[in-house]
């Protein structure tokens, strides 16, 4: 029985030892592992009004359209339904130079709305389009400038 009890005596340093050295040992190695890189904060994109200085674009078979309000630079209609003018308009403006950047859906409902973003060198462009009815599809745009690291693009 004596035995037993000196067994737990010299135990309870061992255990309090170990404890003690893995604990820091862990600390230690924690410490030095390499931290994961931080991602860089995305620029956010300043632009500028271009003022409907720049001609019209050349759109596929909007059927009326007019200058458009204080906010949109054109808006229109096109004789086609929601999913193809989406199409057409990606496939004419990408043959123009346009590289497209964002699709932000507004609505997904039975009458869809969807934001597309498009750029190309300095200039961006935002085209709305919404469905009107099963065959016609409305849309509008208008053009910025990029303004990038605080200069002002010419």
């Amino acid at each position: 029985m004596e035995h037993s009890g000196e067994m737990s005596v010299i135990r309870l340093p061992i255990l309090v030892f170990l404890l003690v050295f893995l604990g820091g040992t862990g600390i230690v190695l924690w410490q030095r592992m390499p931290s994961k890189p931080q991602k860089p904060r995305p620029q956010v994109r300043r632009t500028e009004a271009v003022n409907r200085k720049l001609p019209p674009l050349k759109l596929p078979g909007h059927e009326s359209g007019k200058p458009g309000s204080e906010s949109w630079e054109f808006s229109g209609e096109i004789q086609t339904n929601f999913v193809t003018a989406r199409a057409k308009f990606n496939a004419e403006l990408m043959h123009q130079g346009w590289r497209p950047e964002k699709q932000i859906v507004l609505d997904e409902s039975i009458s869809p709305r969807t934001l597309l973003t498009f750029h190309r060198g300095e200039l961006e462009l935002i085209l709305m389009l919404w469905k009107i009815d099963t065959d016609t599809t409305g849309f509008a745009y208008r053009r910025e400038k990029i303004i990038t690291s605080g200069v002002v693009a010419q």
